[in-house]
Order: structure tokens, then C-alpha cells, then sequence
């Protein structure tokens, strides 16, 4: 198991190395804001690891179903580095990723937040796309996609 105190001391380290102000762990979790992207950080204790999750946009209920599956064969197709979540609940969709405790300091953990932030902005700029268009072509688009050969690790099974 992971020294409880390690997470802490990542956070406080990042926070003092790169001058990032009223940076601290509260309930588990640090928040900061990047160019006006929240990022959460949280251990995961069992896993060993520190979980980044970057806010991206919430989604309207009629946008859920089809983004959704868009979301899915986006992160079959590029499956490693980050993971994109739509909350069914709240229609909040996010980006996420992990880095092992072990091997963090403040120079991989800044790193991660960065990864984290460009693909929330990547992410935002699409979804604010698809929702421009009409609800007939997005659907086009997914049955289209649908169709398409996914390229990915051939590991993986496509049901």
C-alpha cells in the first residue's frame, strides 16, 4: 500500500515547483484551474496511482446517446494515454488519465495536467462542433462512423 502522505507531497512539490498558488489537498482531492480548464487530482490509493480528470463541457440530454458512441470509438481508437466519460446523470463529459505514485514527481505529474488540459481543449473545441450541427447529420455521422473500420490495437474485439 501507498504511504498516505505521498500524494500530499507530490501535490505540495507541483505546487511549489511551478508557483501555483493555494494549491492544496482537500478531501483527497487538489483542483486547479489551466486556462480556464478544471483539473481534478485524486489518488487512487488501491491502484497506486494519481487519477487526473479535466472538465471538459456538459452535454445536453438529446446529444447524450449518439456522443456517446462517438466518445467510445474514440477511445477504442487512441485507448492508452486518456480516457473520455460522459456522466449519464449529469451530461458532464470529461477526460481522464493516471500516473503511477510511485514514479511521479512535480516534473511527470505537470506533464499529466498538461496532457489532461490540451485534450480537454482538443475535446471542447469537437464537442462544441458537434452540438452546432443538426441532430440528422450527427446521427449521419455516427452510422457513418459506425460503418468505417476502426483502426486501434487489433487486440481488441469490436462488438
Amino acid at each position: 500500500m501507498i504511504n498516505m502522505h505521498q500524494f500530499d507531497k507530490l501535490v505540495t512539490d507541483f505546487a511549489a515547483r511551478y508557483a501555483v498558488e493555494g494549491l492544496a489537498v482537500e478531501d483527497g482531492v487538489a483542483v486547479l484551474s489551466i486556462d480556464g480548464t478544471e483539473v481534478l487530482l485524486r489518488e487512487d490509493a488501491e491502484g497506486g496511482a494519481v487519477v487526473g480528470t479535466a472538465e471538459i463541457c456538459e452535454m445536453p440530454p438529446d446529444a447524450h446517446g449518439v456522443f456517446a458512441a462517438l466518445a467510445l470509438q474514440a477511445n477504442f481508437s487512441a485507448a492508452g494515454a486518456t480516457a473520455l466519460s460522459l456522466d449519464a446523470e449529469t451530461g458532464e463529459l470529461a477526460v481522464s488519465t493516471s500516473l503511477p505514485l510511485l514514479q511521479a514527481d512535480p516534473d511527470s505529474l505537470s506533464d499529466t495536467v498538461e496532457t489532461l488540459v490540451n485534450a480537454a481543449e482538443e475535446w471542447r473545441r469537437f464537442a462544441v462542433a458537434f452540438l452546432d450541427v443538426d441532430e440528422e447529420a450527427a446521427i449521419k455521422a455516427s452510422d457513418d462512423a459506425a460503418a468505417a473500420p476502426i483502426s486501434g490495437n487489433p487486440d481488441f474485439i469490436r462488438v
